[in-house]
């Protein structure tokens, strides 16, 4: 017990790591957002009720995504899980809006919440590291984007002075969301070796605990060359972004100067217009876009629900279909070996509708062996041509040389035990096996 519960304690903290340090970045983020607004907006009653909304949003989206990640929640389950929340939101949206600024809020933070999860989830997820980082991206975007409309540089960029875009507030604004990027892709590649060494299927597992030294870490240099690399992205992001988009006027345009004055003057028009109607009906205009938000997101929610249950349910027979369908006739030119592999997978999708799992700790002829019995009892060919397609496995496995017909026959051998298991399923068996998961 104190074993298990002494590797339970160390995979806690390696997990830890990865998913504090995105928290942490998100939320360094958020209140960098939020901190930039409020200096350039004022504290008043409406921006701070929105910042409020937006931030426990989006903080509570990035916890449940991450609370579900740590369930191993598959990523069908939690979209469908999402089109639920959002048809039930749908529901009780109506009662809600005739709560008043209240009622508004809570709209609002029911909608935003699901949005962010996703981040949380992929910040754990595998492979999903640099899409969970659109979260943070986003916010520290905008604090960027907020400062530059203030500080109207984006007219003196319209004009062709390129590099008056940045300053030093967002220069340094980009160089710590860069720092905390990187600082956040070194604790999933630090989880990830982890895993690798001591997970229960480890391609590695260790023989020993490494302690000190011989822990897998970032060293001081390490930790000076990451800052160095997030230096060199920022600079070559201050030196690149402001090319990416076009300024000049196209023929039959009007110029940036005269789009500027006319937005401009349209911005103080609205303003005039805002200044006299008086902030007395803010709650009022709170409530009515939350009923038009309701009114316009609901149905919209309820034809994706079908849709994602629909899609739910349909996924693993679709996918089985297409795997099939790619391992017996390939699209694509393939190599010799590789079309041994397809065709063995195939065998071993076969085998798992039979009931035989495979079994990566054996070769092939090893896993023949082991069921000879049941395959015999199946069908005395679909033995004999397992043993064959079996053995021309095991040498593609080794790297040993191929006979010029090998791999016609292997395919002929691969097609025939498909066809034969396939015809000693049950319908009852097939219809489970359709659902099957085949990787």
């Amino acid at each position: 017990m104190s074993t298990a519960r002494e590797a339970w304690r160390r995979d806690a903290k390696e997990l830890a790591r990865p998913a504090l340090t995105y928290l942490a970045w998100v939320v360094v983020m958020v209140a960098m957002f939020d901190l930039v607004l409020l200096v350039l907006e004022g504290f008043s009653g409406e921006v701070l009720v929105m910042l409020v909304v937006l931030s426990a949003s989006t903080i509570a989206g990035v916890l449940i995504g991450q609370a579900l990640a740590i369930a191993r929640v598959r990523g069908s389950a939690l979209g469908c899980a999402t089109m639920l929340w959002y048809a039930g939101s749908c529901v009780v949206s109506g009662a809600l809006a005739a709560g008043g600024p209240l009622g508004g809020v809570l709209i609002a933070l029911l909608f935003l919440t699901p949005i962010f999860v996703s981040g949380g989830a992929w910040s754990l997820a595998s492979s999903r590291a640099l899409f969970a980082a659109w979260v943070p991206l986003i916010y520290g975007t905008g604090a960027m984007f907020a400062i530059l409309e203030r500080d109207d540089r984006v007219g003196v960029w319209e004009q062709g002075d390129k590099w008056a875009i940045w300053n030093v507030t967002t220069a340094l604004i980009l160089f710590l969301t860069i720092a905390l990027l990187l600082v956040y892709l070194v604790m999933r590649e630090r989880h990830r070796l982890h895993r690798w060494r001591h997970a229960p299927r480890a391609l590695l597992a260790g023989t020993v605990i490494e302690r000190g030294a011989a822990r897998p870490r970032l060293t001081v240099m390490g930790w000076v060359a990451l800052v160095v690399a997030g230096l060199m992205l920022t600079a070559g992001t201050l030196f690149i972004a402001p090319y990416l988009f076009r300024t000049a006027p196209e023929e039959g345009e009007p110029d940036g100067e005269s789009q500027s004055q006319e937005q401009t003057e349209q911005e103080s028009e609205e303003e005039i217009e805002q200044s006299e109607d008086g902030e007395g009906d803010a709650a009022a205009q709170a409530e009515r876009a939350a009923r038009a938000l309701a009114q316009a997101v609901c149905p919209a929610m309820i034809a994706l629900l079908l849709i994602a249950a629909m899609a739910a349910v349909a996924w693993r027979p679709v996918r089985r279909l297409v795997i099939v369908e790619v391992l017996r006739r390939p699209r694509w030119r393939v190599a010799p070996t590789t079309r041994i592999r397809m065709g063995w997978r195939l065998i071993e999708i076969a085998l798992g509708d039979l009931g035989i799992d495979a079994d990566p700790s054996v070769d092939a002829s090893e896993l023949v062996r082991r069921h000879e019995a049941k395959l015999g009892a199946i069908d005395a060919e679909l033995l004999a041509r397992l043993r064959a397609a079996a053995a021309l496995r095991d040498r593609v496995a080794y790297a040993l040389a191929l006979e010029p017909d090998d791999v016609e026959r292997f395919v002929g051998d691969a097609e025939r035990i498909w066809v034969i298991a396939s015809n000693r399923i049950e319908l009852k068996k097939e219809a489970q096996n359709a659902f099957r998961d085949v990787g």
